[in-house]
């Protein structure tokens, strides 16, 4: 990966549940990652299963503006260290030519700390340009989707930006049933 145009994020977050717990939330449940961030409106999963994972690719419909349908296919996946990643295979912007994300769950007594390093590669003169943007929004976005998945890991709710967003997309799924034709 060209070095002048690739970005590497890394954040983490200490989540109060033991790390079996939320591995399970974030590999086992892969496709369900809908049922605790705001960014995404709707996931769903497709392939065989990897180890414990009851699938290898979900489709996304994310909730950010000027987003597309995503497709995200694990790409390694280690049940024994609690650590798997995957590829963005369908979705990014044309400016964007690689994003894999590596999650990675590290047992601190009976907390857990996730480490979430996404690497992109971005292409053109486009690329160039969004590059800083892209680090910058992307760096937010990681945050948030860790603060969200803390709160739903520790206590089963979701946070009140998921909140949000599921009122958001129920409002809008309402309008497009309403506006469709009769048949």
């Amino acid at each position: 990966m060209s070095q002048k145009k690739a970005i590497t994020i890394n954040r983490s977050i200490q989540i109060n549940v033991p790390r079996e717990q939320l591995w399970e939330i974030t590999a086992h449940y892969f496709d369900k990652v809908d049922r605790w961030i705001s960014g995404v409106n709707h996931s769903t999963g497709s392939g065989q299963g990897i180890e414990g994972a009851v699938c290898h690719e979900r489709t996304c419909l994310p909730s950010y503006k000027g987003f597309k349908e995503t497709s995200e296919k694990i790409i390694a996946y280690d049940d024994e260290n609690y650590v798997f990643t995957y590829q963005v295979a369908r979705g990014l912007p044309g400016f964007v030519k690689y994003a894999k994300n590596t999650w990675t769950h590290e047992a601190k007594g009976n907390a857990t700390l996730i480490t979430m390093q996404v690497s992109m590669q971005v292409q053109g003169v486009m690329g160039f340009l969004m590059k800083g943007l892209m680090r910058k929004n992307m760096s937010k976005i990681l945050q948030e989707a860790l603060e969200e998945l803390k709160v739903y890991a520790e206590t089963g709710q979701v946070h009140s930006r998921k909140k949000a967003a599921m009122k958001k997309y129920q409002k809008k799924q309402s309008k497009s049933v309403a506006l469709s034709p009769v048949s």
